[in-house]
């Protein structure tokens, strides 16, 4: 008889104290959604308070608090309606489906990164290759197609009034900017950080409390001059050591970890911009605090058909448990100036910030300015319309056109 893993028993003892259980019991649960008892709830505001202790009270991050409901044109702006799919695979048989990445990576034994990057053609022609069948009932598959993994819902009773359930709480610091920059009174950098929770409709939720359909998430969005990108609390972090999975190694079919302390990552160029490199070994610090040892942890560098349609350099912090290897805690992208364009393009508000130089700079402008004094007499009472058009006019179509025509 087989003896149960460390994860059943675990599960097992959790429901028994009353750390969590699986939602609407009564009913048969419903896959995804969990509920925290008194100890779980207990758990997890404990560890929330550690993150506010080290990025809040120590990094000076502003926290706040958002909506769980965003209008479409939010996550337009952001790219997940276009981006926030994942490929599934419907059984014609008995009609279950399943994520055709993670499916195949437990029936083809194919990597992630292979699975990850493969197109629905690619996915079907796999599937055939393979004879990749219903774990459930063993029957084929109908054609890959791809599922919006975001909670769709209609914003008061107008049925074309679309939201959506955020999946991740970062677009509510991002559209809130302006203000949170006049907060930071009107300087750089800063930061913002909210803790609540976040709904991703998984195709096939798995993995216990790792991978839910509603969960609580923290998102940390830190705003910086990329023309100085030099960080003065680097200093603090610049010997401690960080395990690397790096994307050069990665694609030589390697798992080999690079360990370097932070001075030497950004010296080498593994990690590029010093705030990114300083988060890193925050999060590094608090997964040890929490009572992850560090050979536990590492940090692996996505490759660039990985990386979220945001990001610029990203590496995801993962620890190393028994079932299932290695799980990813957190992720630490470079989002450029993405979201914040975005959100500029689709709301027509201007979210550039005010940049001052060391010493003025004097530049020369071609510019009309009518005189009144002698538009007045002319054009009587339409003589201020006519300063406005004027004053609106390109100044070198106007010269052109008094050189060529002497009006």
């Amino acid at each position: 008889m087989k003896e149960p893993d460390k994860f059943t028993i675990i599960s097992e003892l959790a429901k028994r104290r009353g750390f969590f259980w699986q939602s609407y019991e009564i009913y048969g649960g419903v896959g995804g959604f969990v509920t925290y008892g008194p100890l779980g709830a207990t758990l997890k505001r404990k560890i929330e308070d550690k993150v506010r202790e080290i990025f809040v009270n120590k990094l000076g991050v502003m926290e706040i608090e958002g909506p769980i409901i965003a209008p479409a044109k939010v996550f337009e702006a952001s790219g997940h309606v276009e981006n926030f799919k994942e490929p599934m695979l419907e059984c014609l048989k008995c009609r279950r489906k399943f994520r055709a990445d993670h499916l195949l990576q437990e029936a083809t034994r194919i990597s992630a990164a292979e699975t990850e990057k493969m197109s629905l053609e690619e996915i079907k022609a796999t599937v055939e290759k393979h004879g990749v069948k219903c774990p459930e009932c063993g029957g084929d598959f109908a054609e890959p197609r791809y599922f919006l993994t975001m909670f769709e819902t209609t914003i008061g009773p107008y049925s074309d009034a679309v939201g959506y359930g955020r999946p991740e709480a970062a677009q509510g610091v991002f559209v809130e900017f302006r203000r949170l920059y006049e907060m930071a009174r009107g300087k750089l950098p800063f930061g913002a950080m909210q803790i609540g929770h976040a709904l991703r409709n998984e195709i096939s939720p798995r993995q216990g409390l790792i991978r839910l359909r509603e969960f609580t998430i923290i998102d940390i969005e830190f705003f910086f001059d990329p023309e100085n990108p030099e960080c003065p609390l680097i200093k603090e972090v610049e010997d401690e050591k960080l395990r690397l999975l790096l994307a050069e190694t990665r694609l030589k079919g390697s798992e080999e970890i690079t360990e370097v302390t932070v001075k030497e990552a950004l010296e080498k160029g593994y990690i590029g911009i010093p705030w990114q490199a300083l988060f890193m070994a925050y999060a590094k610090k608090l997964l040890v605090e929490l009572g992850v040892p560090e050979e536990k942890q590492r940090f692996i560098e996505k490759l660039p058909w990985e990386r979220a349609h945001y990001a610029g350099q990203s590496f995801d912090q993962e620890v190393y448990v028994d079932r299932w290897g290695w799980i990813e805690v957190s992720g630490h992208a470079y989002r450029t100036d993405y979201d914040l364009r975005r959100h500029m393009q689709f709301s027509g508000v201007d979210t550039r910030v005010f940049k001052e130089y060391a010493q003025p700079v004097e530049v020369e402008r071609r510019v009309i300015k009518p005189l009144m004094a002698k538009l007045g007499p002319v054009f009587k009472e339409e003589a201020q319309r006519i300063a406005e058009m004027l004053s609106n006019a390109d100044p070198e179509d106007v010269e052109k056109a008094i050189k060529e025509k002497g009006y």
